[in-house]
């Protein structure tokens, strides 16, 4: 699992790694039921504090990405959603308007915004579909 840390980007570092990691789920880069690197693994492979580390697995854990076995270690979940319609779509309207926001702060029109949203779907297909060939 490779993971890369922008150190001078404003997003938190914990954002940056939960992000990637979601995407290699998203992907199949990383597979249910795979073991992760371990706390201590992950801090000295990002070269990272552990407390960081463990956050980075908790964040995830409560979003249903990663299971927490105490004296086994962290293993991707088995993709079924924890979550309800309603508390899925209240989440993606609020990152959506964030999106929205910020690419209007930046002077984007709306058709400049959706294009961007398009094109990172397209990147996210074509590498579910290296990771994920079709039968």
């Amino acid at each position: 699992m490779q993971i890369k840390i922008d150190y001078h980007s404003a997003e938190p570092l914990c954002s940056q790694v939960v992000l990637q990691i979601k995407r290699h789920w998203v992907t199949g880069q990383i597979r249910p039921g795979e073991k992760l690197p371990s706390v201590r693994e992950l801090a000295a492979m990002l070269k990272i504090n552990p407390t960081t580390a463990s956050r980075i697995f908790s964040h995830l854990a409560k979003e249903g990405i990663v299971v927490q076995k105490p004296g086994l270690g962290v293993f991707v979940s088995d993709g079924v959603c924890p979550f309800s319609d309603e508390y899925i779509e209240a989440d993606l309207s609020s990152q959506a308007e964030s999106f929205l926001i910020e690419g209007l702060r930046y002077g984007l029109e709306y058709e400049a915004i959706v294009a961007l949203l398009n094109k990172r779907y397209e990147d996210i297909l074509k590498d579910r579909q290296k990771y994920r060939p079709s039968p």
